[in-house]
This record gives structure tokens, C-alpha cells and sequence, in this order.
């Protein structure tokens, strides 16, 4: 019986810039459905938040649109 994990992400780690992007969607979504989709000025402001987040980023629309292609291009969102 074999104990390596049955997840296609095993291979596929997330980077701290995609996990905090996955985040701050899903918590959207979550807490603010009416204005979901975001746009991408709100989910830059959703990533640098200062509450609720640990570490505080400071991610640039460049940065967040790059990771957010890369995610797609990866299935993730």
C-alpha cells in the first residue's frame, strides 16, 4: 500500500504569492459575494491588505496578474 499522497498538486507547490492570491479569492467570495469576480485593482488590494494577513505583502498589479496567468495556466483558478 503505497503512503505518497493521491493529489495532483503534490508536484506543483504554491509559491507565497499564489497562496496569498488563492486566499484572498477565496475569502472574497466568501465574505463578499456581490462583488465577485474581482476586479484586479481589488484583488491587489485584497492581497496587501494589513488585517488579517501574516505576513503584510506589498504585491504590484504586475506581480499579481503574472501569478494569477501562471495559476490559470496550472488549472488553479
Amino acid at each position: 500500500m503505497s503512503t505518497e499522497p493521491n493529489s495532483p498538486f503534490v508536484d506543483d507547490p504554491l509559491s507565497a504569492v499564489d497562496a496569498r492570491i488563492l486566499g484572498s479569492l477565496v475569502e472574497k467570495q466568501a465574505t463578499t459575494p456581490e462583488t465577485y469576480p474581482l476586479t484586479l485593482n481589488a484583488l491587489v488590494l485584497a492581497c496587501n491588505q494589513k488585517t488579517s494577513r501574516d505576513p503584510v505583502m506589498n504585491l504590484t498589479p504586475g506581480q499579481v496578474g503574472q501569478s494569477l496567468r501562471q495559476l490559470e495556466g496550472r488549472g488553479r483558478v
